[in-house]
């Protein structure tokens, strides 16, 4: 800061300044926190002392000397008076100031006090009292709501993690059971690579059954097959057709059975041989009596080349 503002600022708290000096510390004063600041504190300080100051009362003869001074001197005493006068003087109305500076400040200082205490007042009226126990029970109920809450997200998590585990059996379920199924196509895989299936279409030599068809599918490694008949005549009463199976290793065809046509002459049917021939063989239709033979009678209609 400044010297002059202190030297201004120490001045002002004794009321002895005025005009561009005046101006000058009120202009500084605008900008400069510190120094009104400064200014306050002098102010206060100067009040203070001059409670402590007494009250200086001129002399009774004072103002009589002053007077025929100025008598003596046409009306122009200002310097015919003696340095002791003009020091008592000065003494005096500095006394005087002081005192009525202290006293303004005094009555300023009562005066902010009462606003601040009707404004304590005012705030206080205006803002309802708060109960103890009040705050107490909303201090619960927030602990009771916040335990609410808890409880309920950990009964969710609970939950969840029972769905989670659920859900993790059935897919250790669902993988199993996916390694099941690929090893059983594996295995319909390898069963059909090693099958063996023979397919034969039966031509008839026989008039009556030019017009009729015969296939065969055979699986040797089964030893099981499938027959299709259509177009056939029907047999005559008491006659059925029987299917044969001719096995190089037999000494006589096998029998797989009496084959039972529908009303429009064809049938698709499975057959099996009574006992066990080999995986190639060849096949025979034949027209025996009702109910069939263990070993071949009647007529052959239909074998294979």
């Amino acid at each position: 800061m400044d010297e002059r503002y202190e030297e201004l600022a120490a001045l002002n708290a004794l009321r002895m300044l005025e005009g561009e000096e005046q101006r000058a510390l009120d202009g500084a004063c605008v900008s400069d926190k510190e120094l009104r600041t400064l200014i306050a504190e002098l102010e206060e300080a100067t009040a203070e002392l001059a409670l402590l100051v007494p009250p200086a009362e001129p002399s009774a003869g004072l103002k009589k000397h002053i007077r025929a001074q100025i008598r003596s001197k046409g009306g122009t005493a200002t310097f015919g008076i003696s340095r002791g006068a003009i020091l008592g003087i000065a003494g005096w109305a500095l006394a005087a100031g002081l005192a009525v500076s202290s006293i303004w400040l005094w009555n300023e200082r009562s005066k902010f006090i009462e606003r601040h205490d009707s404004a304590l007042k005012a705030i206080a009226a205006a803002i309802p009292a708060t109960d103890p126990t009040e705050e107490k029970k909303e201090t619960l109920s927030l602990e009771d709501e916040l335990k609410s809450i808890r409880a309920a997200y950990e009964k969710k998590q609970a939950a969840l993690n029972t769905e989670i585990e659920s859900l993790r059996q059935r897919e250790t379920e669902a993988n199993n059971r996916i390694t099941q199924l690929t090893a059983e196509t594996e295995a319909l895989k390898k069963q059909d690579a090693e099958a063996q299936f023979q397919i034969a279409s039966l031509q008839s030599e026989v008039w009556e059954y030019r017009r009729s068809e015969m296939e065969v599918v055979w699986d040797g490694r089964r030893g099981q097959g499938v027959i299709m008949l259509d177009k056939m005549p029907r047999a005559e009463s008491g006659k059925d057709y029987q299917l044969w199976i001719v096995d190089p290793s037999q000494p006589d065809p096998v029998s797989a059975g009496v084959i039972t046509l529908d009303d429009k002459g064809s049938v698709k049917t499975v057959f099996k041989p009574v006992v066990p021939v080999g995986e190639t063989a060849r096949f025979a239709l034949s027209v025996e009596k009702k109910g069939g033979v263990p070993k071949k009678e009647g007529q052959i209609v239909f074998i294979s080349p």
